[in-house]
Order: C-alpha cells, then sequence, then structure tokens
C-alpha cells in the first residue's frame, strides 16, 4: 500500500497555527456543535468532526504495509499522545511531516513495541453480505485486531461481578446516534465497564411506533432499542446499575464524558504504531466503533434482500460509482450542494479530467489509478438521495442505479419524516442505502453529513475499501477524505 493511506487531511481551508484549538473543538463536538465541515471551517483547521451469531466465512485483514524505508539517517519520530499537534506553515510542509513522521513511528514502534501484534488480524463480516467486502481489500491499520477486542470485552465468558454503561439515543439520525455511542463506549472501555443499550430506549425515535410508547415493527423482536434492527452489542444484559446516558446527557450516576477520552486508551499503542496523527485518533475510533456496532441481526438481514429485490433499479456490478446527495432538511445546518456539483465530480472521474481541471490532482488521484480504467468503462453511478428532483435530472446523464422508493416532495425534519413514512421504513431504506454504497467501487459524499462520514467508516473497515477512492464533493475540485489527503489542504478552488 502507499504511504498515502497512512495519513490524513485537514477538513478546513485555515492554516497550522489554529491547530492549538483541539481541545475547544472536542468539546464543542461533545455539545452537540459539530457539523462536519461548516463547523470545521467556522473553528480552524482541525476537523474533529464532528457480529457473533451469524457469519458467512469471509474474514478481514488490515492494512499493514509500513510504507517504503526511509533513511538510515533520517531521525525516528515518536507519535504522540500530547494535545499540542505541530503548526506547520502550510499545507505542503504539513503533508510532508505527517507522511514522514508515519513511517518513522510504525519503524521505530515496530522495533520497540511489537506492532506486528495488530497485524494481520482476520474479523468476520456479520449480517451484511459478502458483496460489500472487497475481494483482496484492506481495512484501516489494526481494525481486525480492533475488532476482535471489541467482542472479547463485550461478550465475556461470564457476566457475573461486571459493570455496566447503559447509553439510550436521542432524537437524532442514526449517523449521529453512532457517532455518539462511539464516544460513550469510549467511556465504557476506559472505565472497564460493558457497553449496553437499555431496554427502555423510550428517546430513540428509529425504533418508535405509529403511537406513543409503542413499538416498530422489528424485523428481529421487538426492542425499544436498536436490537431491533440489529445484532446484540453484548452478552450481558442491564441490571439497573451504573452510570447511564442519553446521547450525551447524564441520566443515571455523576461520570462525564471528557473530551479529552474520546479514544479507548487500549488503543494507543496500536495507534502509535499505525502512523496516523494523534490529531485524526478520534477518527479512526469512529470507524472502529461503527463497524461493531453496525452489524444487522438476521431478520433484518433477510428482510433488506427481500426489499432489495423489490426496489432496486439496476444491477450493481464492478466499476459502480456510489454517490449519496443528501438535500432534506440538511440546509438548516449545513452547505447544500445541487446534483450538478456531483455531476462535475463524476465527470472528472469518469472521463479523466480531474487531472488536468484540478492542480495537484494527478499526485492525490496516483494511488488509485489502476482503479480509473475501471470506473471510466462503465459509466454507472449508484446515486442515493432523499430528492425526487436529483433522482429525475440524473437518469438523463448516467447509467443508473437507484432505489425505488416514495420520496417526500416538500422538506421537513428528519423526525417529521420519520412520523410521515414510519421509523421502520426510514431505517430499511437507509441500512439499504449503506449496503449498495459499501458495494459501489468509488464514492462520493459530503463529510458535513453524519451519514455520508459513517458511510465512509463502514467502506473503510467491514468493507475493505480503505485504499478505494473517497471523495467529498465540493463546488470546483474535489476532496480527499482523511486517510488519502495526507493532512494537506486536498484540491477545493472555491
Amino acid at each position: 500500500m502507499c504511504g498515502l493511506c497512512r495519513s490524513c487531511r485537514s477538513c478546513s481551508s485555515g492554516r497550522g497555527r489554529c491547530f492549538g484549538l483541539l481541545t475547544a473543538v472536542s468539546i464543542a463536538y461533545l455539545l452537540g456543535l459539530w457539523q462536519g465541515s461548516t463547523f470545521c471551517r467556522k473553528i480552524g483547521d482541525i476537523g474533529v468532526p464532528e457480529h457473533f451469531e451469524q457469519t458467512d466465512g469471509t474474514n478481514g485483514k488490515d492494512l499493514t504495509d509500513r510504507g517504503p524505508a526511509e533513511d538510515t539517517t533520517s531521525q525516528d519520530r515518536e507519535v504522540k499522545d500530547a494535545e499540542e499537534p505541530e503548526v506547520f506553515n502550510d499545507a505542503e510542509e504539513r503533508s510532508k511531516a505527517f507522511e514522514k513522521r508515519g513511517s518513522s513511528a510504525r519503524k521505530s514502534q515496530g522495533a520497540a513495541d511489537g506492532c506486528d501484534q495488530f497485524e494481520d488480524v482476520s474479523f468476520p463480516l456479520e449480517g451484511w453480505p459478502s458483496a460489500v467486502r472487497a475481494e483482496g481489500g484492506q481495512s484501516l491499520y489494526g481494525t481486525g485486531w480492533a475488532q476482535r477486542l471489541l467482542r472479547e470485552h463485550q461478550f465475556p465468558d461470564n457476566c457475573e461481578g461486571k459493570s455496566f454503561v447503559e447509553h439510550g439515543m436521542f432524537r437524532s439520525g442514526m449517523g449521529s446516534n453512532m457517532h455518539i455511542a462511539a464516544a460513550v463506549l469510549a467511556f465504557a472501555l476506559n472505565e472497564g465497564m460493558i457497553y449496553l443499550w437499555p431496554e427502555d430506549d423510550i428517546h430513540n425515535p428509529w425504533t418508535l411506533g405509529s403511537t406513543k410508547n409503542s413499538v416498530a415493527k422489528c424485523p428481529g423482536r421487538p426492542s425499544r432499542n436498536y436490537e431491533c434492527y440489529l445484532k446484540p452489542v453484548s452478552s450481558c444484559k442491564p441490571n439497573g446499575e451504573g452510570p447511564r446516558f442519553t446521547g450525551l446527557k447524564t441520566e443515571r450516576g455523576r461520570q462525564k464524558i471528557k473530551s479529552t477520552e474520546l479514544v479507548p486508551k487500549v488503543f494507543k499503542a496500536l495507534l502509535k504504531c499505525s502512523g496516523y496523527p494523534s490529531l485524526y485518533w478520534v477518527k479512526w475510533w469512529r470507524a472502529q466503533a461503527t463497524a461493531f456496532l453496525l452489524r444487522p441481526n438476521k431478520e433484518t438481514a433477510l428482510e433488506l434482500q427481500r426489499f432489495r429485490e423489490e426496489h432496486l433499479v439496476g444491477h450493481m456490478q464492478a466499476g459502480v460509482l456510489g454517490c449519496y446527495v443528501r438535500h432534506g432538511d440538511k440546509y438548516y445546518e449545513a452547505t447544500e450542494y445541487p446534483l450538478k456539483d456531483y455531476l462535475r465530480i463524476f465527470s472528472w472521474i469518469l472521463d479523466d479530467k480531474v487531472i488536468t481541471s484540478c492542480p495537484r490532482s494527478a499526485e492525490f488521484l496516483e494511488p488509485f489509478k489502476a482503479q480509473l480504467p475501471n470506473l471510466q468503462s462503465t459509466h454507472r453511478i449508484y446515486l442515493g438521495s432523499d430528492d425526487a428532483a436529483v433522482l429525475e435530472e440524473a437518469k438523463s446523464s448516467f447509467d443508473m442505479i437507484y432505489v425505488n422508493v416514495s420520496r417526500l416532495s416538500k422538506r421537513m425534519s428528519l423526525m417529521k419524516v420519520s412520523k410521515k413514512l414510519g421509523a421502520k421504513q426510514v431505517v430499511m431504506e437507509s441500512l439499504l442505502n449503506l449496503e449498495l454504497l459499501m458495494e459501489s467501487d468509488a464514492f462520493i459524499c459530503t463529510w458535513t453529513s453524519n451519514w455520508c462520514r459513517l458511510v465512509d467508516e463502514m467502506r473503510m473497515t467491514v468493507a475493505m475499501k480503505a485504499t478505494y477512492l473517497s471523495l467529498e464533493v465540493n463546488k470546483h475540485c474535489p476532496r480527499f477524505n482523511w486517510v488519502h489527503g495526507k493532512g494537506a489542504e486536498t484540491p477545493d478552488f472555491r
């Protein structure tokens, strides 16, 4: 694997001097203020954003290449836990420093701390069809080891004497719920407790039936928590003791989620070996938490298969470029991009124009050169969107694949959409959309959306597509995700 997948990117146009605001952004995230790169642009250059029953025998491995050997005279530098990131004069300087530091850290840590233990660890594909996983693909560094540890911690041989943290959801989208769950799961691991979903998760909008206090028609057993759709997060059950949170609000106990402990301490040694800058460890952790939590149960998987057979228009095959155009209520909280901005990105990638149109794009696209001919030969798009007008407009330009379901013409909040269509319908459409985007060979979305970031996280872990093209739509040139951008401000000349 090339060095590009070892680093990260910044998410806004600020400069290195803004790195000192890391703690402020972390706290703002915990207060629920994070809205992707829109909020990031306001704060600075930091970019802090925000399966046991059934397997199909498909195992995954993570990124283990430690990059090219360095000159023995180069100075090794440890990737530290320090909260004060380095300051760089420009994006290019930052990019080079991150790449050098990643290679040096992997080299020195591998010799000193046994990084080999984190590598080449397989993990099962649970709840998702085998088509989502890239044959011979790679996940984020240490994914297999992390997933194994989470399963061992959450599914002990005996629950007697264990301490628990209950976590209920609040009224927001599934993407937001999962990202907040990552913070609470980190708290549980740091405290030596087991993370649980409460049986009476009364604030979860996605398990609520058509009437007050009723339960949605779950594919699996009736439940007011996410076990309505997903596999259990533990073999243990709540006992009514220990801390309880709804979202990040303390409902029982006095413990609080600290902004400095968003990444479990048990993964710090692994992350030092990874070479990822410490600024981006929280993104790595969210990807691991999401991969563990979002495992459809057997009943949901079967219903998703039927739903797909009934509503999918077109055929998923190699060379599909997947994207999600989030409109709906998104304009309340972030910049909304019309279809023409996505079409521009499609054209650049599929017609090979991005290299000549966008400065430095050739450098960032170099690792994906082998993937481009396959995408260009099919000109096939999977388009997910909550906007019916977007689908109609796109049909005239591309060989389209989409899910044929009812879409509301009137903009309304996500909670109102849930009430109108039913929570189960919204969840099943979302999970099918996630499945199809994981299957796609490239991904275009906007990081201001929790759901888009969740899809990217699932692609880089469960789908083993950490080395596949992943872009953010912008007004001009596309931008790469945190892994592929090398810590630099990737092209977007507004």
